[in-house]
């Protein structure tokens, strides 16, 4: 009966050092899940937000020099929520920070791209309105182009303005003067 409990005594001292390493095996992983969570929101956090910098001017240098340009810096605008001037300080800072954040600016262009086109002609304060073309314009391109009405020639405007298309419009333009 001694060797019995003895026995016993060891195989609970075993199991409670056992169970003790599992618990703590477990808690250890438990915090580095968290620790992990907590970093990507972190990190997510501080993707979304764009810290205002206090001096932009190279941040702007950078959107001046680069191959972006007005019509994307609007649209990014609307779709960061930010003004003009701030969002060209942003795709210049993406640009400042290298390959990398230039590949995802591409990306929010894009995303931003596909939601502006979506609100294309349902929204008052289009990209058309803010573009040096008038009716007169819209008038002549819709006949260039064979659209049915100068409104739907002022679609095609601010939709190619939203992809960035406005040599197309401007060389539009000059087959449609010449050609009256």
């Amino acid at each position: 009966m001694k060797y019995k409990l003895e026995i016993f005594l060891l195989l609970l001292s075993l199991f409670a050092s056992v169970s003790t390493s599992l618990n703590a095996a477990v808690a250890q992983q438990i915090n580095e899940n968290y620790q992990s969570i907590t970093d990507i929101a972190e990190k997510e956090a501080n993707f979304t937000k764009a810290p205002k910098p206090t001096d932009t001017s190279k941040e702007l240098q950078a959107f001046f020099r680069s191959q972006y340009d007005y019509w994307d810096a609007r649209v990014l605008a609307n779709y960061w929520g930010q003004s003009l001037e701030d969002a060209k300080a942003r795709i210049g800072r993406k640009i400042l920070w290298g390959r990398k954040d230039v590949a995802i600016l591409e990306q929010f262009l894009l995303d931003a791209r596909v939601k502006a086109l979506q609100s294309v002609g349902t929204t008052p304060n289009s990209l058309y309105n803010e573009s040096k073309y008038k009716y007169d314009d819209a008038v002549l391109l819709a006949k260039f182009w064979g659209d049915p009405s100068p409104w739907d020639a002022k679609l095609r405007i601010e939709r190619n303005l939203i992809l960035g298309n406005d040599e197309i419009i401007e060389e539009a333009l000059q087959y449609a003067r010449t050609s009256k």
